[in-house]
């Protein structure tokens, strides 16, 4: 995540010290640092003369090495499969040559970045076009490929983000949001009906679908296009990549894709479509993909306004889910989309 940026001069003092000993550990030097807020790690581009533009990955100890060499296994697995046609990042090691290093409470990262505009910086009227939603569907399709025969280590916990675990997260969020007062109440029915009604009809289902690695988290703050905002220069954030239902890498892009267009059930074919360019879906896939991507969007709405609640940076929260509502509201009285019309 690289959007809600701070200067250079707001770095927090205990980033200045990680940086000095990155800048030593690295061998490179730290020019105009620039901080990134993260839904955990804390990321600071800066630029450095020979490798030009590079990003520190800044993760709290109780993160724990098990999940960065997953992490790392999960980039390197991308970087290298000639399926990916985009840029993803390399990580750029350490003197020593690990690939990430401990510095006080911090463990830290050093990975590339990708110059571009993110997704949901494109100013399109209506939402992207359906070129670009074909590309964004042939991405997933790739990554998944790609990831395909990357084995998850058992110690690699899932995470609140797997859309198998919806139901369980979305029922807690909204309890802690009617305790909390202050939502509408209209909507926190409207997302529990939507709740209910994937837990009976779609998640008994899920444990039959194909199983593979697979990026998680391919939204809108983490794709990133050209500078013209044209086509699909390179994917980020690779943190929730995670064995789960294969499709739900689809149903995620998909998902975000919608916002903001002017025709979501359009949109959202069009990524369904380039991702079977690629690689063709199981028909019980398919069927499921398009409540797949309602859930999704109820996990982020209902998650982020009730971390909002507790959060030191509330704005942040609230921003995460601040197009989500219209978009569920349109889809609780449309229906979930549908991946093929026809079928």
């Amino acid at each position: 995540m690289r959007g809600n940026d701070r200067t250079a001069d707001a770095l927090p003092s205990d980033l200045t010290e990680v940086m000095a000993a990155v800048s030593e550990l690295y061998g490179v030097r730290v020019e105009r640092p620039k901080l990134f807020k993260g839904e955990f790690d804390r990321n600071v581009r800066f630029a450095d003369h020979r490798h030009g533009m590079l990003l520190a990955k800044v993760s709290a100890d109780s993160l724990g090495e098990d999940a960065l060499r997953w992490q790392e296994t999960v980039l390197h697995a991308a970087a290298e499969s000639p399926e990916v046609t985009f840029r993803t990042p390399l990580v750029l090691p350490a003197l020593d040559g690990s690939r990430h290093v401990r510095i006080g409470a911090h463990l830290v990262r050093v990975v590339t970045w990708i110059s571009g505009r993110l997704w949901n910086e494109n100013s399109s009227t209506g939402g992207a076009g359906a070129g670009l939603l074909r590309s964004l569907g042939e991405a997933s399709a790739r990554l998944t490929l790609a990831l395909a025969d990357v084995d998850m280590p058992p110690e690699i916990p899932g995470h609140d983000w797997m859309i198998e675990r919806g139901p369980l997260v979305v029922r807690r969020a909204l309890d802690r949001l009617e305790q909390a007062g202050g939502e509408q109440p209209e909507r926190l029915s409207v997302i529990r009906g939507i709740v209910d009604r994937f837990a009976e009809r779609v998640l008994p289902g899920l444990d039959e679908l194909p199983r593979s690695v697979i990026h998680h988290d391919l939204h809108d703050a983490n794709v990133v296009l050209d500078e013209a905002g044209q086509s699909l220069a390179g994917v980020i954030d690779f943190n929730d990549a995670v064995a789960a239902p294969r499709i739900s890498d689809l149903a995620i892009s998909g998902a975000y894709a919608m916002l903001g267009h002017s025709d979501p059930a359009a949109a959202f074919r069009s990524v369904i479509a380039g991702y079977r360019s690629v690689l063709e879906p199981e028909p019980a896939e398919l069927d499921v993909v398009g409540e797949m991507a309602l859930m999704r969007l109820c996990m982020n709405w209902a998650q982020w306004r009730a971390r909002a609640l507790d959060a030191a940076d509330s704005e942040y929260a609230l921003q995460r889910s601040a197009r989500t509502w219209p978009l569920i509201a349109y889809l609780a009285e449309a229906g979930a989309p549908e991946a093929d019309p026809r079928r």
